[in-house]
């Protein structure tokens, strides 16, 4: 994906310089200053454009860096609850443990799916519904049940709370009409360093270079927007680890 978004940059803008350097010679550099003019709208295009990167590039890392802290505080719960259900009677214990596992089951089906291409989930967990119920229809018979059921309920309640968050970081990513304005000001951008009128090699180096970077920046962008199907996830393991080994995590 890197390699695309610099290798596609950097084509964009040697095509230009060489398309451009007769045009321009012709049309613009009939007066000496005309460098210097580029020069000026250059440097005051990229200080706009540098804003928008930049509060974007902070944006998908704080949604990337809280999708992340969501995950690890999701597999938090997933141990405590595990821990905390053994206050329970049996059978209702064996139940809801198991119910909690398929739930870890059901977590990392939905927000790391096979398939990066598949519509996101909508709706509530079954499995969350099914310890829902459950835990409706316990009635606790002396103060320790109703302690650990009061805490377990909370529990579940915090992870529909995540499970919500992590599906709304899923589709909340930088809108399409955004995108469009970042690709329209890096085609400009590049534009305007085609337009200077300099030897070829020297035009060329300072166009790669400002190529590769600006592709860089955009890619970095893109790979955070999704942290869940972009370039750049977040590690399911802490959820992987809860759903594979349980017992050793709520020890």
């Amino acid at each position: 994906m890197a390699m695309l978004f610099c290798g596609g940059f950097v084509l964009l803008t040697v095509l230009g310089i060489f398309v451009c350097r007769p045009y321009s010679k012709r049309w613009i550099h009939e007066r000496r200053n005309a460098n210097d003019m580029i020069g000026f709208s250059l440097q005051s295009f990229a200080a706009l454009y540098g804003i928008l990167l930049g509060l974007l590039a902070v944006e998908a890392y704080q949604d990337f860096s809280a999708a992340k802290d969501a995950v690890s505080k999701k597999a938090l719960v997933f141990a405590t609850l595990y821990h905390d259900l053994n206050g329970f009677p049996m059978p209702l214990r064996e139940e809801l443990q198991q119910d909690l596992h398929d739930y870890a089951v059901e977590a990392v089906e939905t927000h790391w799916p096979k398939d990066p291409y598949a519509p996101t989930a909508t709706g509530s967990s079954p499995t969350l519904r099914r310890m829902m119920s459950r835990l409706l229809n316990f009635q606790p018979s002396n103060k320790t049940e109703d302690v650990v059921y009061a805490e377990t309920f909370r529990q579940v309640n915090v992870m529909i709370e995540q499970r919500r968050l992590l599906l709304s970081a899923e589709s909340a990513g930088i809108p399409a009409p955004l995108w469009s304005v970042v690709y329209l000001g890096a085609f400009l951008y590049m534009l305007l360093m085609c337009l200077f009128d300099m030897e070829a090699h020297v035009h060329l180096l300072l166009g790669v270079t400002t190529a590769v970077f600006l592709g860089a920046v955009v890619f970095l962008i893109a790979a955070l927007d999704n942290p869940f199907r972009g370039g750049v996830t977040v590690d399911p393991d802490p959820i992987i680890a809860m759903r594979d080994r349980p017992l050793q995590l709520s020890e």
